[in-house]
């Protein structure tokens, strides 16, 4: 977005040279690329989406500037959607079913699984350098959640990131921010902690399916994002299976896939219709899925300009 001139003088000055004898150089130095992002107008209205990929490498340099050059004078920036829950809640919350997070006494989680289960979590948890006992007395879904926690521990990656630069860089601008909407966690964690041990093979099975992905694709992914290489992205991003499993056990959320890209669409599509700049963050698969959000906009007639692949 920015290009820098910058006068490189070649060659050594021998005595007596003259000023004219030194030759010179312009050499343009562009600056590097951002994330990709897409455009959308209406009016006077402008929309800016930057798509998202979860968790990203603790070493990852990528281009902030470009973000905060793009924030310069928005109105304001929507953000993912953000747990009601709060820190003594969630704390509460262990010490009442924490209990339910762990199988009878006697019992082991890799002898309650079926056999292919068993071979696929083994080798996968092998992988991550983890014996047997690390996850003997957990649950199933319990073993799914820390399967990928120590998956993003060992390939160092922050869950944290990019939202957490995101959600600063718009604070420093003065830019008003806000969650696309707030998740009920509590809710949903007890149906979670109601499915059967069947029922939470099921999530286990895709954890194992997602940490394998991921092992292969993640960090592939999250440095193609960090340039708008999106070709490479959609090659190499997938949404977590884990996520899928849980969703569709969950009663008191709802189809929760379905109501983000609602939201999202009647988001950007009312933002559209006041004057100024608004900046929209959003999961690629939210956004990018059929039917997601930018297939819905597109069906709206929206002007959309998009990165090239």
């Amino acid at each position: 977005m920015r290009k820098i001139l910058l006068i490189v003088a070649l060659g050594c000055v021998a005595f007596g040279a003259a000023a004219q004898d030194i030759p010179h150089e312009t050499v343009e130095v562009k600056a590097l690329p951002g994330p990709a992002v897409w455009h959308l107008t209406r009016g006077e209205s402008e929309v800016w989406i930057l798509g998202t990929i979860g968790a990203l490498p603790r070493d990852l340099e990528w281009n902030k500037a470009y973000l905060s050059d793009l924030l310069e004078g928005a109105r304001a920036i929507v953000m993912p959607p953000r747990p009601s829950i709060g820190i003594l809640e969630g704390a509460w919350f262990l010490i009442v079913n924490g209990s339910k997070l762990s199988l009878p006494r006697g019992q082991a989680l890799e002898a309650i699984l079926s056999d292919d289960l068993r071979a696929r979590f083994i080798a996968t948890r092998t992988r991550l350098g983890e014996d047997e006992g690390q996850y003997r007395t957990d649950t199933p879904i319990r073993a799914a959640i820390r399967l990928q926690q120590d998956f993003r521990d060992k390939a160092r990656l922050s869950g944290r990131e990019p939202n957490s630069t995101i959600a600063s860089l718009a604070r420093s601008k003065h830019v008003a921010s806000a969650p696309i909407a707030k998740i009920e966690v509590l809710d949903a964690a007890r149906d979670v902690l109601r499915l059967n041990i069947a029922q939470q093979s099921v999530c286990l099975a895709q954890s194992v399916e997602d940490v394998d992905q991921q092992s292969a694709h993640a960090d592939i992914a999250a440095r193609a994002w960090a340039i708008g290489d999106i070709k490479t992205v959609k090659a190499h991003y997938a949404e977590s299976r884990l996520g899928d499993c849980v969703i569709a056990a969950v009663n008191s959320i709802g189809n929760i896939a379905e109501k983000n890209v609602a939201d999202y669409t009647g988001a950007v599509d009312a933002a559209l219709n006041q004057p100024g700049k608004t900046i929209v963050v959003i999961d690629m698969g939210t956004l990018l899925r059929t039917n997601g959000v930018l297939a819905r906009l597109a069906a709206k007639k929206i002007a959309i300009e998009g990165p090239a692949e």
